[in-house]
C-alpha cells in the first residue's frame, strides 16, 4: 500500500482543506465571546471560569477605573506577575474594561500560536513536504482542551505563545550568532514574568537550543547563561526593585500562597491513576496515540529521539507531569495545557518519519523486487537473522518489519490524526451550539443593580469580585486573599456591596458581624458544587457597629 502525500496535487488540494479548517476554526474561536466556560464539560473543575480571569487582570481593571493598579492591602498578583497585566491596561487603554477585549487578545495570541507552531514543526520535520507541520497546525486548531481555555482571559494561553516562541529561537541557534541567544534570554524572562510555573518549560527550550548549537561544552554553558542565568538574574533584579518600591510584601504573599505542598507519599498510587486518567483532558485520542509511540519509539525505533523537537517535547511532558504530579489532588486542568504542543509535535514528527521511511523504501527497494526473508524457527534476532541469510546484510525492508512499516503505519497514524480532528471539531460545534450566558447575565445583572442604587459605595466584596470587575467596570477587593486581614480591608474600604457563592461561609459571619447583609439577587451560574449559584447582598452598616 502506497502513501502519497508529496505529489504535487495531493499537496495542493491537502494544503488548500487543511488551511481552510484551520482557519475555520480560528475565526470560531473569536464568535461569541461573553458565552460562559461550558458547563459539564471534561474539565468543570477547574475554577478559572470564575476567578482568575479576575484576578490576574485586577491592576488593568484598577487603573482603568482608578487610575491606580494597586490596592493595598488586597491581592496584587501583578506585583509578581507583570507582563499580562500590562498587555492588558495598554488594551483596555483604548478599549475601556472589557472581558470581550481581554478574552480576545487571547485568542490572538492562540492564533499566532498556531503560525509558530507551523514553522517549529516544518523546521524540525525537515524534508521538502509541509505535510506533518500541517497536521501539527490542524491537531492543535481543532483542540477543544485549547478552544475553551484560550477564549479564558488566563495566564496560559500567553505562556504557551511564548513557550513555542522559545522553542522556534532555539531551533535558530547559532555558536556564532548572539541574536538567537539574546531572544532566548529576552523571552525566558519574560515568560517566567508572566507564570512562575513556566520554569517547568525552560529545560526543554535548553535541550533544543543546545542540540542547535551543537550538543558541545561551549554550547552547554551558552545555553545556560541564556535560559538559566540571565534570566533568573533579571528575575532577581526585579524582585528587588519591587521590594525598593514598596511591594515586597506583596510579592513574598503572592509565592507564600502559591507555595508547593509537601508530597503525600502514602497517596502515590492515587495520584498515578489520576494522573494517568486526567492526560485525557488533553486530547482523547492524541493521548493514548502519543503513549503508543513513546512505547513503540523506546522499545524499536529510537531514531526519533535524534530529532532535539522530539526529545524536548517528551522533557517538557515529563516536566509537567511531575510538577503535577507533585501537587497531587492540587490542580486543575488547566495545568495540563502546556501539554498541548508538545504531544503535538510528537506525533507529527512521529508522522513525518513514518513517510520518509515510506518514500525510502517505495523508491529503493520496489515491493516486487523485496524477497520474502525465510521463516525464523524462534523469536527472530539480528543475530540469527544474519545467520540465515548467510551474514549477507539484509534487506532494509526486512529489519523493519512488525510494527514500523512504511505506508501502512503512516496511514494509520493519519486516520488517528483525522478521526481526532473530527472528533474535535464535533465537540467544539457542540459548545456553539449548547451556549450559557448565565455567569454573564449575571455580571450584568449586578451591575444594573449596583448602579441604581447610587446611595451605596459601587465596591463590591468576594473571591468573584474582581471576575465580576472585569465583566462590569465596578471596582472590587478580594475578601480570600490579601496581605491585610480581611476585616482590616473591609474597614479600610467599607465596600458597599457582597458577593457569595451558595450562601454566606460560617467563616465569614463574624466578617461580616459589623452589617445587616440585603439579600438582593441570586443567579445560578456554574456546574460546580461549591459554586452553583451566585448571591448579592447588599451592606448595610449596624449602627452598633460604627
Amino acid at each position: 500500500m502506497k502513501l502519497d502525500l508529496d505529489g504535487w496535487l495531493a499537496q495542493r488540494w491537502m494544503r488548500i482543506v487543511l488551511w481552510s479548517i484551520i482557519g475555520a476554526l480560528s475565526v470560531a474561536k473569536f464568535l461569541y465571546l461573553s458565552a460562559d466556560f461550558p458547563n459539564w464539560s471534561i474539565w468543570m473543575i477547574d475554577q478559572a471560569k470564575f476567578t482568575d480571569e479576575g484576578w490576574w487582570a485586577g491592576a488593568a481593571v484598577m487603573h482603568a477605573l482608578t487610575g491606580h493598579w494597586y490596592v493595598a492591602g488586597d491581592y496584587n498578583p501583578a506585583v509578581a506577575l507583570p507582563v499580562w497585566p500590562i498587555l492588558l491596561g495598554v488594551l483596555f487603554h483604548f478599549t475601556g474594561v472589557s472581558v470581550v477585549a481581554a478574552r480576545a487578545l487571547n485568542v490572538l495570541l492562540s492564533t499566532a500560536t498556531l503560525g509558530v507552531v507551523f514553522v517549529l514543526v516544518r523546521r524540525s520535520a525537515g524534508g521538502k513536504s509541509d505535510t506533518p507541520a500541517l497536521w501539527a497546525t490542524l491537531l492543535l486548531a481543532s483542540s477543544p482542551f485549547a478552544f475553551v481555555f484560550n477564549r479564558l482571559a488566563i495566564l496560559e494561553t500567553l505562556v504557551v505563545f511564548e513557550f513555542c516562541l522559545l522553542m522556534l529561537a532555539a531551533s535558530c541557534a547559532s555558536a556564532k550568532r548572539i541574536g538567537p541567544l539574546a531572544a532566548l534570554a529576552a523571552l525566558a524572562t519574560t515568560m517566567l514574568l508572566t507564570k512562575t510555573t513556566a520554569a517547568l518549560l525552560i529545560p526543554a527550550v535548553g535541550w533544543m537550543a543546545w542540540s542547535s548549537i551543537g550538543r558541545n561544552a561551549p554550547g552547554l554553558l551558552k545555553s545556560i547563561a541564556a535560559l538559566i542565568l540571565v534570566p533568573a538574574a533579571f528575575v532577581k533584579g526585579y524582585a528587588a526593585f519591587a521590594s525598593a518600591l514598596g511591594y515586597g510584601a506583596d510579592y513574598n504573599y503572592f509565592f507564600g500562597v502559591n507555595a508547593m505542598p509537601d508530597i503525600d507519599w502514602r497517596q502515590t498510587l492515587s495520584t498515578l491513576h489520576d494522573l494517568f486518567l486526567n492526560c485525557f483532558w488533553i486530547d482523547r485520542v492524541l493521548y493514548p496515540v502519543g503513549l503508543v509511540i513513546l512505547v513503540v519509539t523506546a522499545a524499536w525505533k529510537r531514531k526519533l529521539w535524534s530529532n532535539p523537537l522530539f526529545t524536548a517535547s517528551w522533557i517538557a511532558i515529563g516536566a509537567q507531569v511531575a510538577f503535577i504530579f507533585h501537587r497531587q489532588d492540587d490542580y486543575a486542568p488547566r495545568y495540563f495545557l502546556a501539554m498541548l504542543p508538545p504531544l503535538v509535535w510528537i506525533v507529527a514528527l512521529t508522522f513525518s518519519e513514518l513517510l520518509a521511511h515510506a518514500r525510502k523504501n517505495d523508491s529503493q527497494n520496489p515491493a516486487s523486487e523485496i524477497p520474502s526473508p525465510p521463516k525464523p524457527l524462534h523469536a527472530p534476532s539480528l543475530r540469527v537473522f544474519r545467520e540465515r541469510m548467510g551474514n549477507h546484510e539484509p534487506h532494509p525492508a526486512h529489519l523493519e518489519s512488525g510494527f514500523w512499516t512504511s505506508s501502512k503505519t503512516a496511514l494509520l497514524l493519519l486516520v488517528a490524526m483525522a478521526g481526532a480532528v473530527v472528533a474535535n471539531a464535533v465537540m467544539i460545534g457542540q459548545f456553539f451550539t449548547h451556549r450559557e450566558y448565565g455567569f454573564h447575565d449575571a455580571a450584568i445583572s449586578i451591575q444594573a443593580i449596583i448602579r441604581s442604587h447610587p446611595e451605596q459605595k459601587p465596591l463590591m466584596l468576594g473571591v468573584s469580585g474582581p471576575q465580576i470587575s472585569l465583566m462590569t467596570g465596578i471596582p472590587s477587593i478580594n475578601d480570600f486573599y490579601g496581605t491585610e486581614d480581611a476585616a482590616e480591608k473591609l474597614a479600610r474600604y467599607q465596600p458597599g456591596w457582597y458577593l457569595a457563592w451558595n450562601g454566606i461561609a460560617p467563616e465569614n459571619e463574624a466578617l461580616l458581624a459589623p452589617y445587616r447583609l440585603e439579600k438582593m439577587a441570586s443567579y445560578p451560574a456554574f456546574d460546580d458544587d461549591e459554586r452553583t449559584t451566585l448571591i448579592l447582598y447588599r451592606m448595610v452598616r449596624r449602627e452598633d457597629h460604627d
